[in-house]
């Protein structure tokens, strides 16, 4: 009973727009590492998957925070995803 009133109250915290804007720097810093990683080996399909995951990840984010009307620079997302990660 105790782990599910700790998941409700965590449930309960609602992510800031500071906390969005660092999550997504941090999937962009990892992103360039993917990117990075499947550049040295291209026949390593897990450093392609890799990479594509980060782009599918960070693609759902922009669009959803364009569909918001969010100022996608402010998050760091005003960039063509295409051509730097997928």
């Amino acid at each position: 009973m105790k782990n599910l009133k700790l998941g409700v109250i965590m449930m309960n915290d609602a992510l800031t727009r500071e906390g969005i804007k660092f999550l997504i720097a941090r999937l962009l810093e990892n992103a360039n590492d993917a990117v990075e990683e499947s550049k040295k080996d291209k026949n390593d399909q897990f450093a392609a998957g890799r990479r594509l995951a980060y782009y599918e990840m960070l693609d759902i984010l922009k669009t959803e925070l364009d569909i918001k009307e969010q100022d996608l620079k402010d998050f760091g997302l005003d960039v063509n995803l295409e051509n730097k990660i997928a």
